[in-house]
């Protein structure tokens, strides 16, 4: 018999490399998957504003890098009143991210910023957003908003409705400046980014 089941003219050598590739190809293609599945979210027509952004936020957390010494739970806290409701509680309260379980805290003063990971400053506060920057200033926290020009200010990501959809842009420098790596792929989402 010429040939068997068995046989394989792959070496020994490259038996062994295919595995490690076909995964971080199977990751890679889950995690376009996610994005594609998430800007169509994003276009859904008649879902309420904010809960689509609890929905982008989930996923600012999952394309976010911390540093290993950041450990669990991520804290996602909303500085200000709470625009979400139960929204984002549903969507991200006990869920676990890249390994890490995540919370849901709600904080009203800077002061209490102190144990969040992720800060969303809602509206109503953003005047105290110099404030909540120098208390943040440096440490590994991504700080989120939905209000014009936050993000030249140095917001990590500010959030936009347009038309019903949400959009978003990135500050790179913001970014690495806390030590935090944003993924290439929730970059190519945004609609402006920050170098």
């Amino acid at each position: 018999m010429l040939f068997s089941r068995h046989h394989s003219s792959a070496s020994p050598q490259m038996r062994g490399t295919t595995k490690p590739r076909l995964k971080k190809g199977f990751r890679f293609l889950c995690c376009t998957l996610a994005l594609i599945c998430w800007v169509s979210l994003a276009r859904a027509e008649g879902m309420a504003e904010y809960t689509l952004k609890a929905a982008f936020l989930y996923n600012f957390v999952a394309f976010t890098k911390w540093p290993a010494e950041v450990g669990s739970p991520l804290n996602v806290c909303v500085y200000g009143p709470d625009p979400f409701g139960q929204d984002l509680d549903n969507k991200i309260q006990g869920q676990s991210v890249n390994g890490r379980s995540l919370a849901v805290k709600r904080i009203t003063s800077v002061d209490g910023l102190g144990n969040c990971q992720i800060v969303f400053i809602s509206r109503p506060v953003i005047g105290n957003l110099p404030r909540v920057l120098d208390s943040l200033h440096n440490k590994p926290v991504l700080t989120v908003a939905d209000s014009p020009g936050a993000i030249l200010e140095g917001v990590v990501l500010n959030m936009d409705t347009n038309m019903g959809k949400v959009t978003f842009k990135a500050n790179l420098l913001a970014a690495q400046g806390n030590g935090l790596s944003l993924s290439s792929n929730l970059l190519r989402l945004a609609t402006e980014v920050i170098k």
